[in-house]
């Protein structure tokens, strides 16, 4: 302890005594008066507003500051604020006279420490222990400018840069740009921004010649274009961006790498002493001394500023740029220095003489790229242009050169002179392709045109329609017109002279270099076409004429016929020569002008030897329309132009009347229930309409033809009903056009001459339809006489026109109109032709409806509270149901009927019908199938809107087997209002239900309304099948309504009042309350008795007069299954509408007589006799010889009456009894109910039938009846016999430890 006393002695002493040496070191104290404060220069008040009368002070501390340094009582402190107080004090404080003032009030320092001094403390001063009430919060009386410098100054010492020029430029930004003034040449670079201490003195420009560049002067920017400049550098401010102006240099500088900057750095010293009053009443003093000390600063930047550019010159076309000049030579001159650039070896410099210079040439892209030069503007001088066409331009071309950049010089030249060319071909047909394509040889099948000489050529000045050349084509067709003013083609055109019957022009294709660029005046070539304006037949075969434009007869016409080759060609000769030029094309001689094109070359004349026109004529049975009671069907046949490979278009004469197509037959069946159909109304008996499609074809490359008119010959049998250009998507024709009438020809055929006036373009046809009729009587008898019904046609009068439109010089190849024979092939040409013969006959087939009538497969058990609903889907193993009657009825008066009924496995076929609306009825319901029981399955919601309105809906998903049939909802509401109110009478007298499918639309055939028959000589008769109009029923909703009646409590009083019992038993058989003497067993299949027991054993004293009352609680439960009153559920599933539900009307309790019963306790029971029950319950129940209802009171209620119980609901009903004990004799007391009477809105028949139940079973055999548990009361065998097991343990114990002890002691005597 002694130790630690003597440490705490040291620490002391050591303290006291730093203490006493350090107020020795701050003892110094010195007076000062208000007058030492006006007029000593070195001291400043430090506390506005504080007097002053005089008083003696203590130097606090003594604080040096140099730069942003200050140090002082142990401290030392870098700050910003040391170097804004530092530059503050270092300057004179100034007298009073020269501030005009009688005291410190005006002098600028003295403001500015009272501005600033109390902020140097609590930033610095603190530090240094300077109190803070050492200065006060009493501004000074004005800002000065020495605070500002102050700022200033102290800036340059953020971050330590006391003696640091800091390079703050954005480098991205330096531009360097060109300028001139007086005659030299300077480039501004810039701008920079550097951050220094005081001020600049000298910068220099380091090139990468490792010379400094000469600069000229240093600027700041006043806008984009302006620049001032500074007059000294020392003028650029810290932070501020500038300019430097360089001498354009000529040693070949590329680039300024560096940059020194040099600079000059006042750095400020000053001493401070803080004086405080020792009088609270006197201002505190500040005394201060100070100097400066000038330094210098250098600093060196590094940098790559480039101050060369790129020239790039490009040499075009004036009129087109895009076209670029190669081969152009240029000398390059800077404009500024007089000097010519020379480039060697990729090194550029300049020269005083333009022969010491390089020449450049363009490239192919017309340019030249000259690198490296100094920023400038230059002129270049174009020297040679080797381009066909083009003189060279003598002026020099100028463009300016700026750092880092490509400057383009494009300069253009007119050209003056073109060349004009072409040739003459004939155009000739593939080898391959047998056609042309009016361009000479324009890919490696067209190799047969020929090139065609001495075919004569102008050049024509259309101002003045003089011939300005002249050539013919020669060396393979060719010409060639050279020196052609440029500037004149906007007025010359080219024409061709050549034999126009021999030759014409082909199509022009003006935009194709193989293609022809001229054609005829029309006018010529129209006056020639005119004299063949119609072509007609004669009365010979071989013979024919023309008419001209007004119908008069022009030319006769002479052929060659060849019968084996079924063809007849004309006879003939002529020679017309004929012009054509490029005007009559469009073609513009200058439009196909390019700037810069040496030639213009392909103004070709095409020329092809005339072309003659070539119609042919195909025939076929187009479709046969089959019209029965309101339907028809369409039959498409066409082979002939459905097959076109085999039938080579139907054109092919050697196709045509080949064995194949020309003995062709068509056959069509005829249904044996529409040819025996008869009706009052004729229309809807059986009609065939036979409809012939002739097609008339232009086989010309390039013409059109038309058709004037066209001569038919048709069978006998036929009744000609309509010739037309079209047909409906009802097979009717349409497009009517005019014809001549049946006309007898002889005993076979009618003919008749159709006008078409159809004209065809080239490889295009026209087609012509024809109608007859067979009626019913016609087609009986053509079935009986098995006859081939024949039809032939041909062209009887064509025209031709060129693709104008105009009237055309030219003849059929191979055919001469109107010259065929009927029936004798061998005069058919290809303007002839003859459709395949139609044969007649029955069908061997009938039509079929199959489908099946099943059972939708659904859970065995009561599901309570749930729904009861099949998938509306016939599966595989789902039972199929007999005898159900299946109608398809048609859906008008007096309508056909048809009838079936379905086999053992639900099956059913109905055959032979006609075509009509139909609706398919199932009739059903029978023992097992109950109409009450049973529905027909749900029907898709979606899917039945659209059956309803689709007829052929039996087509779609035809192998899902849906039911297809809805129950008649009317029907089903009525069987419910039957077994609404139920009781042990209700009967039914609805057994059957309808259910039908919506409406089937059926037509002749089972596919669509058109058909195409195949193309086969063996005819199959169709096969018209409906398959799965499938039909099920389902077992509804179950509906039970359950009773169950049971002790709900026991109590037993003795005659002296004493309650020696009194329980409860919950549904479960849960007891709660006293239970002395009593014995419960629960309801239990396996136990005697079934129905339970509450069972109570009393000394035979206590019984006397004892009193047992029993409560029974019988209790209602719908465990049906869930169903709704709504045709929406009923019908399609949907959950809509109420919930079904059930009321208990009426329940009979047959109560043991022995019972007592009070009606005070009992409201809502009332008792009955037997006759007033007789109307209530089943005969059964009083008469059966077993019934114990003699035995019983007869109670009824209908207090549930108003309980509408949805499925899992309950209602119940409470029944008091009692029994006064009178003997010792054992008793047994029963209770029975059961439901006689309950009202339901809807649903199926219950699972139990009310008031049916026999009093005096010994178990219930429906769930609306119930026993409740038995109720007994016995003499018990002795006392209270629940001691009599401990007594005996106990004595049995006493025995066992006596027996003990005696051997014990018996072992041990």
């Amino acid at each position: 302890m002694s130790k630690i006393k003597k440490l705490a002695v040291l620490c002391f002493m050591i303290l006291l005594g730093s203490f006493v040496i350090t107020n020795s070191v701050n003892a110094e104290s010195k007076d000062f008066s208000y007058n030492d404060l006006c007029y000593n220069e070195t001291l400043l008040c430090a506390q506005h507003h504080q007097s002053m009368y005089g008083s003696t002070y203590k130097l606090i501390t003594e604080i040096n500051i140099t730069g942003n340094k200050s140090t002082g009582n142990g401290a030392t402190v870098e700050s910003w604020h040391n170097a804004k107080l530092a530059a503050i004090l270092s300057n004179k404080r100034g007298t009073l006279e020269n501030y005009g003032g009688s005291d410190v009030e005006n002098l600028p320092v003295q403001n500015a420490i009272w501005n600033y001094l109390g902020t140097w403390r609590s930033e610095v001063g603190y530090k240094h222990g300077i109190k803070q009430d050492f200065v006060n919060n009493s501004k000074g009386n004005f800002n000065t400018s020495i605070e500002t410098e102050a700022e200033e100054y102290a800036n340059n010492y953020k971050n330590g840069n006391l003696t640091q020029i800091t390079d703050k430029t954005d480098k991205s930004k330096i531009k360097v740009t060109q300028y001139t003034e007086g005659n030299e040449q300077y480039l501004r670079v810039g701008p920079f921004k550097y951050e220094f201490p005081e001020k600049l003195s000298e910068i220099n420009v380091i090139t990468d010649k490792n010379s400094k560049m000469e600069i000229k002067c240093f600027e700041k920017r006043i806008n984009d274009n302006q620049y001032s400049k500074y007059s000294n550098i020392n003028q650029i401010k810290s932070g501020n961006e500038f300019y430097i102006s360089v001498k354009m240099p000529t040693d070949g500088t590329s680039q300024i790498k560096k940059i020194t900057v040099k600079g000059k750095a006042n750095v400020k010293h000053v001493t401070i002493k803080f004086w405080e009053s020792t009088s609270m009443s006197q201002q505190n003093l500040l005394q201060y001394n100070y100097s400066n000390e000038e330094i210098d600063i250098n600093q060196t930047f590094d940098y790559n500023i480039k101050i060369l550019g790129n020239l790039k010159v490009i040499k075009v076309n004036k009129d087109n740029i895009k076209i670029k000049l190669q081969g152009v030579g240029f000398y390059v001159q800077n404009k500024d220095t007089k000097k010519w650039v020379k480039v060697e070896n990729d090194t550029v410099s300049y020269t005083d003489k333009k022969e010491d210079a390089t020449e450049f040439i363009t490239d192919k892209n017309g340019e030249i790229t000259i690198k490296n030069l100094v920023v400038g503007t230059y002129v270049a001088y174009e020297t040679k242009n080797p381009n066909y066409g083009y003189e060279i331009i003598k002026e020099g071309q100028e463009k300016s050169i700026t750092v880092d950049k490509t400057a383009e010089l494009q300069i253009p030249n007119k050209q003056k002179y073109i060349k004009l060319s072409g040739y003459v071909w004939v155009d000739k047909v593939f080898s391959k392709q047998a056609s042309r394509n009016d361009l000479y040889k324009d890919n490696d099948y067209d190799s047969n045109d020929i090139l065609l000489d001495g075919i004569t050529v102008r050049l024509i000045d259309k101002t003045t329609g003089k011939v300005v050349k002249e050539a013919k084509t020669a060396d393979g067709g060719k010409y060639l017109f050279t020196d052609v003013l440029v500037d004149e083609l906007g007025n010359y055109y080219i024409e061709f002279e050549y034999d126009g019957l021999t030759y014409t022009n082909v199509i022009p294709h003006i935009d194709k270099d193989n293609g022809s660029k001229v054609a005829e005046n029309s006018s010529v070539r129209d006056e020639f076409n005119k004299g063949f304006s119609v072509i007609e037949g004669s009365t010979e075969s071989n013979k024919g004429i023309t008419k001209d434009s007004a119908g008069n007869p022009k030319y006769d016409l002479n052929y060659n016929i060849d019968k084996n080759k079924h063809t007849s060609t004309l006879n003939n000769t002529g020679l017309y020569p004929i012009k054509a030029n490029t005007n009559e094309t469009g073609y513009v001689i200058k439009d196909h002008f390019t700037p810069g094109q040496e030639e213009i070359k392909y103004i070709n004349l095409g020329l092809y030897e005339r072309e003659q026109p070539d119609i042919a004529l195909v025939k076929d049975l187009y479709n046969i329309n089959v019209a029965i009671n309101g339907y028809n069907h369409i039959y498409e046949y066409a082979n002939r132009f459905n097959n076109q490979g085999e039938y080579g278009d139907g054109f092919n004469v050697g196709v045509k009347f080949g064995n194949k197509y020309g003995n062709m037959s068509y056959t069509r069946a005829i249904y044996e229930a529409d040819k025996e159909y008869t009706s009052s109304d004729k229309s809807k008996e059986l009609k065939v309409y036979v409809t012939y499609k002739i097609s008339m074809k232009n086989e010309s490359s390039n013409l059109q033809v038309q058709v004037n008119n066209i001569v038919d010959y048709y069978d006998s049998n036929y009744t000609l009903i309509k010739t037309g250009t079209g047909i409906d998507e009802k097979g009717n024709v349409t497009g009517d056009i005019s014809n001549s009438g049946s006309q007898s020809y002889n005993d076979k055929y009618q003919k008749v001459i159709i006008n078409t006036n159809s004209k065809i373009e080239h490889n295009k046809s026209a087609d012509v339809y024809v109608q007859f009729e067979l009626n019913r009587d016609a087609v009986l008898k053509i079935l009986n006489d098995k006859e081939n019904l024949d039809n032939v046609v041909e062209i009887n009068s064509y025209s031709v026109f060129d693709t104008d439109g105009k009237v055309y010089a030219g003849i059929d190849t191979d055919s001469n109109p109107g010259n065929a024979v009927p029936g004798e092939k061998i005069t058919y040409e290809d303007d002839t032709d003859s459709a395949p013969g139609l044969k007649l006959v029955v069908a061997d087939k009938a039509r079929e409806m199959t489908g099946k009538v099943f059972l939708d497969s659904t859970s065995n058990e009561l599901k309570t509270g749930e729904v009861r609903q099949g998938d509306g889907i016939y599966t595989d193993g789902e039972k199929g149901i007999k005898d159900v009657k299946v109608t398809l009825k048609e859906n008008k008066e007096n309508g056909k009927v048809y009838e079936t009924t379905t086999n053992d496995k639900g099956d059913f076929k109905i055959e032979g019908y006609i075509p009509g609306d139909y609706t398919l009825t199932y009739t059903w319901g029978d023992k097992e199938y109950t109409v009450q029981n049973y529905k027909g399955t749900v029907y898709e919601k979606d899917r039945y809107d659209a059956n309803v309105t689709n007829k052929e809906w039996y087509k779609t998903d035809v192998d899902t087997r849906y039911t297809d049939a809805i129950d008649n909802y009317n029907t089903r509401e009525k069987i419910d209002d039957e077994i609404a109110e139920v009781t042990n009478k209700t009967a039914t007298t609805i057994d059957k239900m309808d259910s039908t499918t919506p409406t089937m639309g059926i037509s002749v055939e089972y596919t669509t309304t058109t058909t195409i028959e195949p193309t086969t000589d063996k005819f199959k008769s169709p096969d018209f099948k409906i398959e799965n109009i499938d039909f099920g029923i389902v077992e509804r909703a179950r509906q039970d309504l359950a009773l169950r009646k049971r002790v709900n409590t026991f109590k037993v009083t003795l005659a002296n009042g004493q309650v020696i019992a009194d329980m409860t038993i919950d549904e479960k058989g849960n007891i709660t309350g006293e239970r002395n003497h009593v014995t419960y067993m629960g309801p239990s299949s396996t136990t005697t008795p079934k129905n339970g027991l509450v069972k109570l054993e009393l000394d035979n004293e206590l019984i006397q007069g004892a009193t047992v009352e029993v409560e029974y609680e019988i209790k209602v439960t719908n465990n049906s299954e869930l169903d709704y009153v709504s045709e929406d559920f009923y019908k399609y599933g949907i959950k809509s509408g109420n919930e079904v539900t059930i009321t208990p009307t009426s329940i009979i309790d047959y109560l043991d007589k022995n019972w007592g019963f009070e009606a005070e306790k009992n409201k809502e029971w009332t008792v009955k006799s037997l006759d007033e029950i007789k109307n209530i319950v089943a005969k059964e129940v009083y008469e059966n010889e077993d019934s114990t209802i003699a035995d019983k009171t007869i109670l009824y209620t209908e207090s549930l009456k108003g309980q509408k119980l949805k499925p899992t609901e309950s209602a119940t009903v409470n029944l008091n009894v009692s029994k006064v004990l009178s003997n010792s004799d054992e008793i047994s007391l029963d209770n029975e109910s059961e439901i006689t009477e309950l009202t339901k809105d809807g649903g199926s028949k219950l699972i139990s039938t009310p008031g049916n139940y026999i009093p005096g079973q010994e178990e219930t055999k429906e769930s609306d009846e119930s026993i409740a548990e038995t109720v007994i009361v016995t003499p018990s065998t002795g006392a209270n016999l629940e001691f009599i097991v401990p007594i005996m343990i106990g004595v049995i114990a006493l025995v066992i430890l006596g027996a003990g002890v005696v051997i014990i002691k018996k072992k041990t005597l």
